[in-house]
């Protein structure tokens, strides 16, 4: 059976490995003092094959930090590309559902998160409005830690009251510094159906 496949880091690391090896032997025969002419050439043969040695050694170090850092950037790249699928995905999803909602002014009212940490309450559609709780669900994932809300960094909200878009803040540090500060009481979320003289 063949033997599995090395990583490119486990690669550097064994290449290091011998790279220090070699120069400590260099190092160690250069300290030497060798007292009869055959010793001395013996010497001389052997640095030099060290040298060669070292050099290869360096060589295949860098040969696989290279690698490394292609790898890095195909991640990065295809990381990239899925999250601005996604973000296409989310815009197309929200395009049609203006698209296809009715002009009525009814919706659900939510509290939004704004960038200075406060809140603002917000008339949302059905689309929007799911994807409000959406958002709120994943905020408490994120302060317990279990999650970031880098999906939400391109996604809006469309208040009907206002006639304003209001972008999701993302920053973690922006929400963990705010979180004691939000009233999630009964305010916080109204149906349409719950709010005052608004059919069911």
């Amino acid at each position: 059976m063949a033997a599995p496949k090395r990583s490119q880091h486990t690669r550097r690391r064994h290449a290091l490995d011998r790279l220090v090896n070699l120069e400590a032997q260099r190092d160690k025969l250069e300290r030497s003092r060798p007292r009869t002419p055959g010793k001395k050439g013996a010497k001389t043969r052997a640095l030099n094959k060290l040298v060669g040695q070292i050099r290869a050694a360096k060589g295949q170090v860098t040969k696989a930090r290279n690698a490394i850092a292609r790898e890095a950037a195909a991640r990065t790249s295809h990381n990239r590309a899925a999250k601005q699928k996604r973000s296409d995905a989310a815009k197309q999803g929200w395009v049609k559902r203006r698209a296809t909602s009715s002009a009525s002014r009814i919706g659900d009212i939510w509290q939004h998160l704004l960038p200075d940490g406060t809140t603002t309450t917000v008339v949302l559609d059905k689309g929007d409005s799911s994807l409000e709780g959406l958002y709120w669900n994943a905020y408490g994932a994120a302060l317990a830690g279990k999650r970031d809300l880098w999906e939400f960094s391109d996604l809006s909200v469309f208040d009907l009251d206002s006639q304003q878009r209001f972008p999701f803040v993302t920053d973690l540090d922006i929400i963990a510094e705010h979180a004691d500060e939000i009233d999630f009481g009964p305010g916080f979320y109204k149906r349409r159906s719950d709010a005052p003289g608004n059919p069911a």
